[in-house]
């Protein structure tokens, strides 16, 4: 782990049990639902790393396991040079100072019975010792830095009294006045009026500008990660199954889940060619690969074994497909001689 890893994840499950059917009972076996499979994953300081996916694909269950709002049932979760994963009590509180999370509803994340200056301070009375004065000017900065302007209009308002956008500004303040080394941003834009997204995006780039932290952008919006991510990790089912440089995923996607989402981004010249997919089978038992019940290029082999998540050319791709590929490709670059060096005899 070098020395400018904010946060490391490695082989991070977490399951939940769902009883046995009468032929699990019979086997001994225990079903599950893989909310997240084997996840591994690192975030450099001051990187961005989107994470897309279809609802129901373990984006935010990742999240709330990598900050322990959920225990893991498996794996390794490394904030700096710490290791989390069995953190308790007052580790678990520093840890959270350290790390924080801007939730997707700002409508149910707010107390109605506090106001803004109480919600924004709170973070800040449960790990410091600051008297009402300078509390009150932290608290007005950090509204000016969201773009609640001037702060003393809302800085002892309730949230009954403001709108959708402004909740939100709100809980993203809250988010950024302990000024985080990690902010992970789970669907912050999906409650949101399309009209306020932009600002929102914004806000949050000058919030990073300013602060420094590092951000895991959660979203099922391909459109919108591609405008704040570095890199980009593609979950499906659980597992990541591409992952990149966000330009290199969106310009030459490899994985056939990530070019189904990569050709529903509209274009200025209405070019792209859609890829539809059928819907997903919710019950449906794989044993190898999750997607190949909806992929059109599936194998025999794809049905049956679960492909690794392989590193080629900076890329990170989870499918026998691309595997096969890149294998004959090697394969055939090994078999062209090298040409004569210019002026050879």
């Amino acid at each position: 782990m070098t020395e400018k890893t904010v946060l490391e994840v490695e082989g991070l499950k977490k399951y939940y049990g769902m009883g046995s059917s009468f032929l699990g009972k019979l086997l001994g076996r225990q079903e599950h639902l893989r909310a997240v499979d084997d996840v591994d994953l690192a975030v450099e300081e001051g990187e961005v790393l989107g994470i897309i996916g279809e609802s129901g694909s373990g984006k935010s269950t990742l999240v709330e396991t990598i900050l322990r709002l959920e225990d893991p049932t498996e794996g390794s979760i490394r904030f700096g040079d710490d290791e989390v994963t069995a953190y308790s009590g007052g580790d678990l509180r520093e840890m959270r100072q350290r790390a924080q999370i801007i939730f997707q509803d700002p409508y149910e994340t707010l107390n109605p019975k506090q106001t803004v200056f109480q919600a924004i301070s709170e973070p800040l009375r449960n790990f410091h010792d600051l008297p009402y004065e300078e509390l009150e000017e932290i608290v007005a900065e950090t509204l000016h830095d969201v773009g609640l302007r001037p702060p003393e209009q809302y800085i002892h308002s309730y949230p009954e009294q403001l709108s959708g956008g402004e909740r939100q500004r709100v809980s993203i303040a809250r988010a950024v006045v302990l000024e985080p080394e990690l902010l992970i941003a789970d669907e912050p834009l999906s409650m949101l009026d399309v009209s306020l997204q932009s600002g929102i995006i914004r806000m949050l780039n000058r919030l990073q500008e300013r602060i420094g932290f590092s951000m895991l952008y959660v979203s099922h919006n391909l459109a919108v990660v591609r405008l704040v991510a570095d890199r980009i990790a593609v979950m499906y089912r659980g597992k990541i199954v591409e992952q990149g440089p966000a330009e290199d995923v969106i310009a030459d996607p490899q994985h056939p889940y990530t070019r189904a989402l990569v050709s529903s981004i509209p274009t200025l010249s209405g070019d792209r060619e859609r890829v539809l997919l059928p819907p997903p089978e919710d019950d449906a038992d794989v044993a190898g690969c999750q997607f190949a019940p909806r992929c059109p290029d599936a194998t025999d082999h794809c049905r049956e074994a679960v492909p690794a998540l392989e590193h080629v050319d900076g890329r990170d791709v989870a499918c026998y497909l691309h595997h096969d590929a890149e294998e004959g490709k090697n394969e055939a670059n090994e078999q062209i001689p090298n040409a004569p060096a210019v002026g050879a005899e």
